[in-house]
């Protein structure tokens, strides 16, 4: 004996009409990405890893990954909603030398934030940038 299935139609109402469902995209962020509470991580934990370190080119990868890790982690537990962060940092070693760097993005001006900072001692000179990139 076949089954007989009732086939329900959730799309429409009674009348048969479709139905007609509001928008629910929120497009803005209810934790937007902030300068001041960056500035402050970054500018800790560059001070508490390299106030007093000599710059040494077989450690400066290494270094600047670990900096780099620690302050992601803690900017991430600020918990800004719909951003991606990304984080920079270079040795540069004090050698009478000049430097000039550039970054180019798409970016959207009303969302989209950076913070940067630069710390020089006796070896070298330590910069970090960090992103915050609105991610819908």
């Amino acid at each position: 004996m076949p089954m007989q299935l009732d086939i329900v139609d959730r799309t429409s109402d009674e009348n048969g009409e479709p139905a007609r469902y509001q928008n629910t995209y929120r497009l803005e962020s209810y934790n937007p990405f902030k300068i001041e509470p960056v500035d402050k991580i970054v500018e800790m934990v560059m001070t508490n890893h390299l106030e007093d370190a000599v710059y040494d080119a077989t450690e400066a990868p290494k270094i600047c990954s670990e900096i780099s890790s620690e302050i992601r982690k803690r900017i991430l537990k600020l918990e800004f909603d719909r951003y991606k962060i990304v984080v920079i940092v270079t040795l540069i070693e004090k050698s009478s030398q000049s430097l000039e760097s550039s970054m180019g993005f798409i970016w959207d001006v009303q969302r989209d934030n950076y913070s940067t900072y630069t710390l020089e001692t006796q070896t070298f000179y330590a910069y970090c940038c960090v992103f915050g990139v609105y991610y819908e």
